[in-house]
């Protein structure tokens, strides 16, 4: 619903003409200040887009009443920009922006971008707030005096609810296969003294895109130093995936990126410095990730296959990618990072970009995980039952030990030793020995000589997982099929690899999946596991875990029996005992894995 409230005072302050959207004239005894503006309105799904015109370099309060708001009552009404102060002038301008963005927000789907000098300000509806509201707006001067200079006209209010938010489409190319988004964060809950509350991010289509076919969904994550992506249709012709490209502002727009995130919550970075000292730092960024893969998997113009989500990143996106992977296995299938950070505490580069953001590891402020889908990660943040801070929640080789009873997403993963940027001997040369100790799923590449840049999915294996180019197919692991850890496989790099030689980790073991059939697929029931395995480099032998299971998860102690029969003969390879370990996995050790039609273990507990 759209309202144009416009107000006007006489000379003696005294209402002369005033109405509503409906052309109904108001009360015309209230007094009102002397400049009373237009005020717009617009309220869809849990939000209310609250515009009107600036008066030179003013700033200003908002004001959300149950009653019209006047002078009198001002003092009754909630100040929705309280905690952080009040808005700079120019709040219309898309000041985090990227070069492909207009300068300007965008209230309304393909709507025109706001004027300069056009004040904004976007409210999420809480809960109980459900119901008419008024708002009014202040100017504040120097003394932090306030004058009332735009409200509801007295018969006209808001209605609102609460609902999920949904983005405003700001811009759509290439008839709908390339689209341009904007979604506004709730502002009571944010901290917008960074980077705002407003962000986009791009959806790209296949360039065949039929909308009765599901299709993957990917999320890009883009490396330092680069912005927003926004394209006619899907990166490469025969890419049958949707793409999702998001944005993290860094030093081209004069801020910092947030290395896909977050930031401190408590820190106001625009009159407290740019270090944080005490509070707590909230998982931002990621929230926003997980609301926009939301917001596309909600939006009907898109048919997205939720089991096939995945995120892939370079260098910073890289690292976030790997963040994701860890955290969001609930959603995420799978990730394929290119030189990720691993453990950004110990990384020689960027800790200045890391201490604007965490403050100094001595302060050791306490991390908040909330929003979207991050139900299984609360429990670390501050007020959960493992609190953790921050700095010690982004070492993930740290945290992949310490959280081994979690479920990971899969992660394939490639290095380079040569790589000083994010760099190898505290980055890349330890994350083996974390992956096996954690009992991870994953692939990697450690690659002799190479330095930082794009390894184009080098770790991994394309008939299972896809990612390829071509004739291989896109994305095609489910989210909600469990898969196997692979560690100590003789087929392998060594466990903690020197700087010399290229040393690959699983690339050479494939396991029998729907879309990569050559025997009996998974079974995952509550007392058994089945998996096919074969592997591509010669004859080897690996430890096996099964992960993500949705059935199998015999409690900790259970004595298990576990066979490994060659499916070409039917002759058992090998056999033995197994112990459910404290976090609830159990591992066969020393499993045969033969070439061509391979093993078949089964577990039974």
């Amino acid at each position: 619903m759209l309202l144009t409230l416009t107000a006007c005072a006489g000379s003696d302050g005294t209402l002369t003409t005033a109405t509503g959207s409906s052309g109904e004239p108001v009360n015309p005894n209230q007094v009102l200040p002397q400049v009373i503006t237009e005020l717009t309105a617009l309220h869809r799904s849990g939000q209310t887009f609250l515009v009107w015109p600036e008066s030179g370099g003013a700033s200003y309060h908002v004001y959300r009443h149950s009653a019209p708001i006047t002078e009198a009552n001002l003092s009754n009404a909630q100040r929705l920009t309280g905690r952080w102060g009040a808005l700079d002038s120019n709040t219309s301008r898309n000041t985090y922006r990227s070069s492909q963005e207009p300068a300007n927000f965008v209230v309304e789907d393909l709507g025109s971008p706001l004027a300069d000098n056009t004040g904004l300000f976007v409210h999420t509806i809480q809960a109980g707030q459900q119901g008419s509201a008024y708002y009014g707006i202040t100017t504040v001067t120097g003394n932090d005096t306030e004058t009332l200079i735009a409200r509801n006209t007295l018969d006209t209010p808001v209605t609102e609810s609460v609902a999920t938010p949904r983005p405003v489409l700001v811009a759509s190319q290439n008839s709908g296969k390339g689209r341009l988004y904007t979604h506004y964060m709730d502002y009571q809950n944010w901290n917008p003294t960074l980077n705002g509350y407003a962000f986009s991010y791009t959806v790209a289509l296949p360039a065949n895109y039929n909308a009765s076919q599901s299709y993957p969904l990917q999320l890009n994550l883009h490396a330092f130093g680069e912005g927003l992506t926004y394209l006619p249709q899907t990166e490469f012709e025969d890419w049958e995936i949707i793409q999702l490209f998001a944005h993290d502002p860094g030093e081209q727009q004069g801020t910092v990126h947030t290395w896909w995130f977050g930031h401190a919550a408590d820190h106001n970075y625009q009159t407290q410095g740019q270090v944080p000292a005490s509070g707590t730092v909230a998982n931002y960024t990621e929230r926003r990730l997980m609301a926009a893969v939301g917001e596309v998997i909600r939006d009907s113009a898109f048919n997205v296959n939720a089991d096939l989500i995945h995120v892939i990143g370079n260098s910073m996106g890289a690292s976030g990618a790997l963040s994701l992977g860890l955290h969001y296995p609930n959603i995420v299938s799978g990730i394929y990072a290119s030189q990720p950070m691993t453990n950004y505490p110990a990384s020689p580069t960027f800790q200045s970009n890391f201490i604007q953001l965490w403050g100094q590891q001595p302060s050791a402020l306490q991390v908040v995980n909330s929003g979207p889908n991050s139900e299984t990660i609360q429990r670390y943040g501050a007020g959960g039952n493992v609190p953790t801070t921050a700095w010690n929640w982004m070492n993930h080789l740290d945290q992949m030990r310490r959280r081994t009873a979690d479920d990971f997403a899969f992660l394939a993963i490639d290095h380079g030793k040569a790589d000083t940027t994010i760099d190898w001997q505290t980055q890349g040369a330890p994350l083996v020995q974390a992956l096996t100790d954690a009992n991870a799923g994953f692939t990697a590449n450690a690659l002799e000589g190479v330095g930082h840049g794009w390894q184009a999915f080098a770790a991994v294996v394309k008939p299972v997982f896809g990612l390829g180019f071509g004739d291989e197919a896109p994305w095609r692991y489910p989210q909600s099929l469990s898969y196997p850890s692979i560690t100590n496989a003789s087929g392998s790099g060594a466990i903690n690899p020197t700087v010399t030689g290229n040393d690959g980790y699983n690339l050479n073991i494939e396991w029998s999946t729907p879309q990569n059939s050559f025997a009996d697929g998974i079974v995952d029931t509550n007392n058994r596991y089945e998996i096919s395995l074969r592997s591509t480099g010669g004859a080897q032998s690996a430890n096996i875990t099964p992960r993500r299971t949705t059935a199998f998860r015999p409690a900790s102690g259970t004595q298990c029996q576990w066979s490994a029969v060659s499916i070409s003969n039917g002759q058992t390879l090998q056999s033995g005992t197994s112990t459910v370990n404290a976090s609830g996995a159990v591992t066969a050790t020393g499993v045969p894995i033969n070439v061509s039609q391979g093993t078949r273990l089964g577990i039974n507990c």
